[in-house]
């Protein structure tokens, strides 16, 4: 699956992060609610349900597929786990999963960065955490992050 999706460029430098775990976002966070409309927006997604995430911190927001019959399994993370959303402090950052041109382009454009496993070569290119909206106009940008992942791990990406 390739894509055609072209990004703005994401204002300003890039967050700093961890490079141990937990994999987070140290800065540049927006408020908890903007971080709050993200996720209500989320979880209004055709058969994605909220749990407690199973591989991230506690309180973190899991993005569950309730239908997989045809998930694409490769997007997954952990059961039918595609995404989490951090809490605070760390409000509104998340990891989720791409196709690797896709999370390149999330990369290069500075929405986010490879997660710690990638970046040691234990997951592929494709797993990626993406920085948390500082403002309405990153918010729209992550929603169309987080689409592009919910297609994936649904198989209903388009090019």
């Amino acid at each position: 699956m390739t894509s055609n999706w072209i990004l703005p460029s994401r204002k300003g430098n890039k967050p700093t992060t961890t490079d141990l775990f937990p994999h987070s976002q140290l800065n540049q966070h927006g408020t908890v609610e903007l971080a709050n409309t993200m996720a209500d927006w989320a979880f209004t997604l055709t058969d994605v349900k909220e749990e407690h995430s199973r591989i991230s911190v506690p309180g973190a927001r899991a993005m569950i597929l309730t239908n997989c019959d045809k998930c694409n399994h490769e997007a997954l993370m952990i059961g039918e786990e595609f995404a989490h959303i951090h809490p605070a402090p760390d409000q509104g950052s998340m990891h989720l999963t791409l196709p690797e041109k896709d999370a390149l382009e999330v990369i290069i454009k500075g929405w986010g960065e490879d997660h710690l496993l990638v970046q040691w070569g234990r997951r592929p290119t494709g797993l990626v955490m993406v920085f948390s909206p500082r403002d309405e106009q990153e918010l729209e940008v992550i929603k169309k992050i987080i689409t592009r992942s919910y297609q994936y791990a649904t198989n209903t990406l388009t090019v």
